[in-house]
């Protein structure tokens, strides 16, 4: 069966969303989390698109192939309890076996913003507990 799940994440201590070699990514947690999931069983995900390092995403999709039987209502709290807390899903949804998340999504936002100040906002700060 395919997912389609959206995250939520912190990017500041990831190299980026997509897997690079030794470095770590918000793919590679959220695969090492459903690999867990899975039993060992490698578990790929496939993104509607990727964010550079110390970028964050707001409800960034993806989909990924499961053969497990776990209700579609289970599936945030099963990934969430596999994950850091800079890293969120916020929901999981079962798809067409044909979906894919990067060729079939309909709109995409991007918002960039830079504060290039001497004094700090503490309203426009997001501050990562690790």
């Amino acid at each position: 069966m395919r997912l389609l799940a959206r995250v939520s994440y912190d990017g500041t201590r990831y190299r980026g969303y997509q897997v690079q070699p030794n470095q770590l990514t918000v793919q590679a947690v959220i695969e090492a989390a459903l690999t867990r999931i899975h039993k060992g069983e490698q578990v790929k995900i496939t993104a509607s698109g990727r964010t550079d390092a110390g970028v964050h995403a707001l409800g960034q999709a993806f989909h990924f192939d499961s053969t497990l039987m776990i209700p579609e209502g289970n599936w945030v709290r099963a990934i969430n309890s596999q994950l850091p807390d800079d890293i969120v899903i916020t929901d999981v949804h079962q798809v067409a076996d044909d979906f894919h998340a990067r060729f079939d999504v309909l709109e995409k936002w991007y918002e960039y913003r830079m504060y290039n100040t001497t004094l700090i906002d503490p309203l426009n700060v997001i501050i990562a507990i690790m």
